[in-house]
């Protein structure tokens, strides 16, 4: 899982049974998935937030309760929202029937949820690529680390998800220096499909744009067609523009060697 979140509530004191479901889990048991499921359905909020903490644990062991965690994707509680999609996430490809839940979760009010259901969609890898359009939508979240993490789960998405290349080029644009580098690994892992469209943003007006395409460019095996409009580049009036221009051409011929 990524995003570094803390898979244990704090203020929780485990009964016996549930102390001894959560070992199980972790010494690689079955775990009493009907329990958890159960308490998913509790009318205690934090009774729920628990059990979907402790089937997020489980990781794809949790596959068994994976109706129960979409359902849970609509509690009206965003903690426990949050931990459903964690949840999925952990479960991985297995859970794509959970995509569409997922790309609904795209549209939750709360911010935390939004991103935890971009990293599950990203987990799933090119299983998620009928999720492409709807994490397209993600780059306009109104959050910078939203963004950023839509940026993300579209190169985790890989080529399948092409039809994000121009959004991803133009969040090229980002005031945020990060969501820019990943918005430039994202346009990498796209492979050649990206390559014309980066050709293209040589020319852009903005010079972070024409900075972060040659460099993308620079990676890719397949860019031999930009070396004329990299060339080009060595004259532009941006010093970094030039730099990225100089290695990128030096990069694209030597992978031709």
């Amino acid at each position: 899982m990524r995003g570094g979140c803390s898979l244990v509530p704090s203020g929780f004191s485990a009964r016996p049974s549930e102390g001894h479901a959560v070992a199980t889990a972790r010494s690689g048991d079955d775990p009493d998935l009907r329990l958890w499921v159960d308490r998913l359905r509790e009318r205690d909020s934090q009774k729920r937030l628990h059990a979907a903490t402790v089937l997020a644990s489980l990781g794809p062991r949790a596959r068994g309760a994976l109706n129960a965690l979409i359902e849970a994707l609509k509690d009206p509680s965003p903690l426990v929202r949050r931990m459903a999609a964690v949840g999925l996430g952990e479960i991985g490809v297995e859970a794509r029937s959970a995509i569409p839940a997922l790309m609904e979760a795209l549209r939750d009010e709360s911010e935390a949820v939004r991103r935890q259901a971009i990293l599950a969609l990203g987990d799933m890898g090119p299983e998620a690529r009928l999720a492409a359009h709807a994490l397209i939508q993600s780059l306009r979240d109104e959050s910078v680390s939203v963004r950023r993490y839509a940026a993300a789960a579209l190169g985790d998405i890989g080529p399948t998800a092409a039809a994000a290349i121009p959004a991803l080029i133009d969040a090229l644009r980002e005031d945020d220096v990060k969501n820019r580098a990943v918005s430039a690994a994202a346009l990498t892992k796209m492979g050649s499909r990206a390559v014309p469209r980066l050709i293209e943003a040589l020319r852009d007006a903005d010079a972070k744009v024409r900075r972060h395409a040659a460099r993308t460019l620079g990676k890719n095996a397949r860019a031999a067609d930009a070396v004329p409009a990299l060339t080009e580049l060595l004259q532009d009036a941006d010093p970094s523009v030039r730099a990225a221009a100089a290695e990128a051409i030096k990069s694209v011929l030597s992978s031709e060697c």
